[in-house]
């Protein structure tokens, strides 16, 4: 299976969720402002969905236990998971999670060590996670895990290379159940990326852990020596009401509707016109997004995608393998070592269609209708835009997922 040349170790995976309200619209094309569903979700090279009544169906690589399905190899077509009903989903590169109307986590495929019960390895069934608290909200990280249980308290567990657990220790296993992250803050959302994550406070103030890479930290720094083993306020003062983590680099809405990206940005997922780093929150010129979406980052050459609040779909970044969906690039040229095309700024993804849900893998993109059907577009080696080929689109084509 392709791969990019600049990886970062398998491990390194994001994706959060969080139980919100699906769409009350209807069709592609549905009138009203969208809400939001955590219905869909994305590993490296596969792709997961929810059906109306919480069952969870994957399709893609599944060489991992990524399906969930009890066997080993993949599927150009979605097949149940063997485990739900679920309200929500999360993925990260090789593992994903559903979460329960009652809180309880399970997850399957490559999940952290003792996780689940298990010392180490794979779990090719959903497996709960090995803990009495209960969740609202989790982020899946390769290694490591975080967390936010109903009263706010973050926390994570898993391997703590680099200070990335937040809880004050630099290289750390630790087990669940979570310890919450230090700092008494109290947590709306949060996202685990590469080496550390971000989260959002209840009075929007965004604090980030973890290694400094190309100025992930947001703290007006940009060096990899730099380590914050607790969570360090973003620099700023901005407000946010959503945050996610990519492999170095982070992005957030504001309170006031702004997005502001920080970090790596080699291929423009930074999507402030340019390819330069930026170690503080930096704006996306003219975006208008009330959700983003960042890619699965076990790469450092990455995509990133926002909602408006009418449900159209923009993308920047990487497009190697037509993952934005768009025909506008710009190209970053000599920044992604062999030059495969990107976009520094926003482009629109193709056709009408609305959507209430995005997942980002590491070279594709799907996206939820208010019907409950599925979009994707990008490489379709594993078969993750589960449309029964193997064969990559450049435009949204639609998944054989029965909502």
């Amino acid at each position: 299976m392709h791969r990019r040349a600049l990886a970062l170790p398998w491990y390194i995976v994001v994706a959060t969720l969080g139980v919100t309200a699906c769409s009350g619209s209807t069709g592609p094309g549905g009138p009203g402002p969208i809400r939001l569903t955590p219905r869909l979700a994305a590993g490296a090279f596969f792709t997961c969905a929810l059906d109306h009544t919480g069952t969870a169906f994957c399709w893609g690589d599944g060489t991992a236990g990524d399906l969930g399905n009890a066997m080993l190899g993949g599927s150009n077509v979605p097949v149940q998971v063997q485990g739900g009903p679920y309200v929500a989903l999360a993925a990260g590169t090789d593992a994903a999670c559903g979460l329960r109307s009652d809180g309880v986590a399970e997850c399957w495929g490559l999940v952290p060590d003792k996780c689940c019960g298990q010392g180490s390895g794979n779990e090719f069934v959903p497996t709960p996670i090995a803990t009495s608290t209960a969740f609202k909200e989790i982020s899946v990280a390769g290694p490591s895990m975080c967390a936010i249980d109903p009263s706010g308290n973050g926390g994570c567990w898993g391997q703590g290379l680099k200070g990335a657990l937040g809880n004050g220790q630099i290289f750390d296993t630790s087990d669940a159940p979570i310890v919450p992250l230090p700092g008494g803050h109290i947590f709306s959302t949060l996202g685990q990326g590469a080496f550390g994550g971000c989260g959002v406070d209840t009075g929007g103030s965004a604090w980030c852990w973890g290694t400094d890479l190309d100025g992930a930290l947001g703290v007006g720094i940009d060096t990899d020596s730099v380590r914050a083993s607790l969570p360090v306020e973003v620099n700023g003062g901005l407000k946010f009401r959503q945050i996610v983590a990519g492999a170095a680099y982070a992005c957030g809405v504001t309170t006031t509707g702004q997005t502001e990206c920080w970090g790596d940005n080699r291929a423009g997922q930074l999507g402030d016109g340019t390819a330069t780093n930026r170690s503080v929150p930096t704006p996306v010129p003219g975006a208008n997004f009330i959700a983003i979406y960042g890619g699965s980052p076990d790469y450092l050459l990455d995509h990133t995608c926002g909602l408006t609040a009418d449900g159209f779909a923009s993308c920047w970044g990487l497009n190697d393998r037509g993952q934005l969906g768009g025909t506008g690039t710009d190209g970053c040229g000599a920044n992604t070592n062999s030059g495969p095309t990107c976009s520094t700024t926003p482009v629109a993804v193709a056709g009408s269609l609305k959507f209430i849900a995005l997942a980002l893998g590491d070279l594709h993109t799907c996206g939820m209708i208010p019907d409950g059907h599925v979009y994707c577009w990008g490489d379709n080696e594993g078969g993750q835009l589960g449309d029964g080929t193997t064969d990559g689109h450049t435009l949204p084509t639609r998944s054989l997922f029965k909502p």
